[in-house]
């Protein structure tokens, strides 16, 4: 029996300041594309406190609850509903142990209501919690007219009332944190707040944060008066403030009460992070630490921050989909001997295409975020065992244009193509070679590597990455480039050509990994759509989008000079979705929109290398994707119609007529498909390839959620009983399974 793992899940976290929220189990949350992403930053974390489920909200105009169930699987045990437009920000509240008191979560929508929700077992909070010495529920809601209002719980009338409005940001309020202040001998100065005394952070686009103290008035007024006043003013950030977070309460072992550290992290959109605590003599916020991209190469900075349980760790979130994580390495808080670690990263728009590397050492991928990422396994030696985990290694390419092909030509060459309609051939640079030796240690690597430059620069004002070599004088860049969602600062010599221990952080992938530029191939007039290169590394065939005969061509170049080759296949009507050569390079296969698939056979001729031979009208929809496999005796093709069509060469001395021998039907539109290696099946049985199975169902939790864009076996050799199958989605995530056969 088939059994399907999950072995590595690439995705990036969603553009937003409340996408991520960290547990107090340990658990990061974060909102990816339509889905709730878990990440674990830390190896292991001991607390007292427990999460009991998640609360994530949508564009869908919902929120939902997630809870693990007695197997340790999340599942959606409640849905809130209600909400006309997209629930933009929640707030949850664990009660009071008291009969009566029940859990609150509170949704905030863009049809500009807040709802508040009863539920039992809901632990953490944000901008909710009780008055001072009360049983009163309170919570504050920022708006874009820049006041904070404070609604608080109204037993007489059973619903929340407004009671006060807060003025003093400029700009659009954009976060909110409460905490309550617990007062710890000797160690804190700050008299101006007392026992059980509210304190409100807010964060606003006017670049300040503001603290906001809620307590009960000392003057001969009814006890339930509360007063509302401006306490501290933190200046600090350059640029909108986007998050704010305190750091979480802890049990104190020796008296058993709750204490709530006076730490506050800020994220903000000038690339940093800050740390505020007050002075322990004169009681005065101060920025302790500051974090994050000094000189910047994130170029909408940071969308959100946050403090792991113990308050020893940061992660935070920015617009390019990464995560940053830091950790304090000093013992105490206040040495804040903050350090950079290794965290994830993942694609922010849809993922459009895959390719292995030749040897199957490294995985490229495309997407529309305009970006090219390489992901790789790390190798290494953990308390005397051997870990592998899969990481972002290299980002060869930072585009100015939607992504959607690519294509290996050799081990260390590849060629994309883009919205653009211009094909790119780049080189692999020494230092990533070094790097992904070093990281999967595979020495084999290293040969005949002398001649490569050190790394690669993206000119200002340019698309073309320029190679660098050792010796070469490169000026810094203070003015970095703005490509879309990236921007990108020249490195020198010396700093692209360090080779390093671990995966690359967030912001030496940006400026450190790009491969630089051999040659661009021009002829096509519309966006590329596909692209593959022989095997044997002399052709290139290409297709782009096109609506009549005359673009609907598929374009051949020769690597020799990477000049365009006149004579072109001319078979289709619409756009060709998928264009592949044959393992032999004997044949090329395409299909299109028009329905129809071509095939093209392999010349002697240099001015024609591939001739067209055989066109047939193959399904009732657009065909999307077709594969050839291992041994070349058959290939498949996907189509809207719902079906999987296998084709093979039945007559031998009518080499160029393919039959169908095989429907596979669907329940949904096959959008991607790929041969299995060598591997599963050694030999193809002619006599009974009509007959096909079902061989293994992958768990719907393992799967992508919306349309799949491609997948590609490793081809893997030798008989490991271990086949790795790589997806692309439309959700931005590319995913590795591991199939035990």
């Amino acid at each position: 029996m088939v059994q399907v793992s999950s072995e590595y899940i690439s995705i990036g976290c969603n553009r937003t300041a409340h996408a991520a929220c960290w547990g107090n189990d340990g658990l990061v949350a974060f909102g990816a594309n339509a889905l709730v992403a878990l990440y674990s930053p830390l190896v292991s974390l001991t607390g007292s406190m427990k999460d009991v489920a998640i609360v994530s909200g949508s564009a869908d105009k919902t929120a939902k609850i997630w809870k693990q169930d007695s197997f340790g699987k999340w599942i959606n045990s409640a849905t809130l509903e209600g909400h006309t437009d997209a629930v933009v920000t929640i707030a949850t509240m664990h009660a009071h142990s008291v009969e009566g008191v029940t859990d609150l979560i509170i949704t905030g929508s863009s049809d500009g209501t807040i709802r508040v929700w009863e539920r039992r077992e809901v632990d953490g909070n944000t901008a909710l919690t009780y008055l001072p010495n009360t049983k009163t529920s309170v919570f504050a809601s920022g708006h874009t007219d820049k006041i904070i209002s404070i609604y608080a719980y109204q037993q007489d009338v059973k619903q929340f009332k407004k009671l006060h409005s807060l003025q003093g940001h400029d700009n659009w309020v954009r976060d909110l944190s409460f905490a309550s202040f617990t007062k710890i001998e000797g160690t804190q100065a700050n008299n101006s707040f007392k026992e059980g005394d509210l304190i409100l952070s807010s964060a606003s686009q006017d670049r300040y944060i503001r603290l906001w103290k809620i307590s009960p008035h000392t003057e001969a007024l009814s006890s339930k008066e509360k007063k509302k006043d401006t306490d501290t003013l933190l200046m600090g950030h350059d640029d909108w403030v986007l998050s704010v977070e305190w750091q979480k309460p802890y049990v104190q072992e020796e008296t058993g009460r709750l204490i709530q550290p006076l730490r506050l992290l800020s994220a903000s959109a000038d690339k940093s992070m800050m740390v505020w605590a007050p002075d322990q003599e004169t009681g005065v916020w101060v920025n302790e630490v500051r974090m994050g991209d000094i000189g910047g190469s994130t170029s909408l900075g940071f969308c959100g921050a946050l403090f792991s349980p113990d308050g020893r760790s940061i992660v935070s979130h920015g617009a390019n989909g990464a995560f940053h994580f830091w950790k304090n390495q000093s013992e105490n808080f206040e040495d804040n001997n903050w350090a950079p670690e290794v965290a994830i990263s993942g694609h922010f728009r849809s993922v459009e295409n895959l390719a292995w590397d030749p040897k199957a050492r490294y995985l490229l991928s495309v997407s529309l975020d305009q970006t090219t990422r390489l992901f790789a396994p790390w190798n290494r030696q953990i308390s005397n065992e051997k870990v592998t985990t899969w990481h972002e290694i290299g980002r060869p390419q930072i585009h100015g244009f939607d992504l959607k092909c690519i294509a290996f030509v050799h081990d260390w060459q590849i060629i994309t193509g883009a919205d653009e309609k211009v094909l790119r051939v780049f080189d692999a640079p020494k230092s990533c070679v070094e790097t992904l030796a070093a990281l999967t240690q595979d020495e084999s690597m290293l040969s005949n590597i002398e001649k490569l430059p050190v790394g690669a620069n993206l000119p200002a004002l340019g698309l073309s990455n320029k190679a660098v070599f050792a010796g070469d004088n490169v000026q810094k860049n203070n003015n970095p480039n703005n490509l879309g969602s990236h921007t990108v600062a020249s490195a020198t010599a010396e700093e692209l050509s360090q080779v390093s221990d671990h995966p690359p952080f967030e912001e030496t992938l940006i400026q450190g990994t790009l491969w630089p530029e051999v040659d661009k191939l021009y002829g096509h007039l519309y966006e590329l759509v596909s692209v593959h290169a022989t095997y044997d590394g002399k052709y290139i065939a290409s297709s782009s989008k096109a609506a009549s005969a005359e673009h609907a061509v598929v374009r051949l170049f020769s690597t020799d000079n990477w000049k365009e080759i006149k004579a072109k296949i001319e078979a289709h009507s619409l756009t060709v979705t998928s264009v592949a050569f044959s393992h032999n390079d004997h044949w090329l296969l395409t299909v299109s929109r028009d329905r129809l698939w071509s095939l093209s056979e392999r010349t002697n001729n240099p001015d024609e290398p591939y001739k067209l031979v055989a066109i047939t009208k193959a399904h009732a929809r657009i065909i999307w994707d077709a594969s050839w496999s291992h041994d070349d005796k058959l290939f498949a093709t996907g189509s809207r119609d719902k079906t999987l069509k296998i084709w093979a060469q039945i007559d031998k001395e009518q080499p160029a007529k393919w039959e169908c021998v095989a429907t596979i039907k669907c329940t949904e539109a096959v959008t991607a498909v790929d041969f299995a290696p060598a591997s599963v099946d050694n030999n193809v049985d002619l006599e009974n390839i009509s007959k096909w199975e079902l061989y293994c169902n992958f768990e719907e939790s393992l799967c992508h959620f919306g349309v799949v864009n491609s997948l590609k076996w490793r081809p893997i050799t030798g008989d490991s009983g271990l086949l790795q199958l790589a997806s692309a989605g439309e959700d931005q995530s590319v995913r590795l399974f591991n199939l035990h056969i």
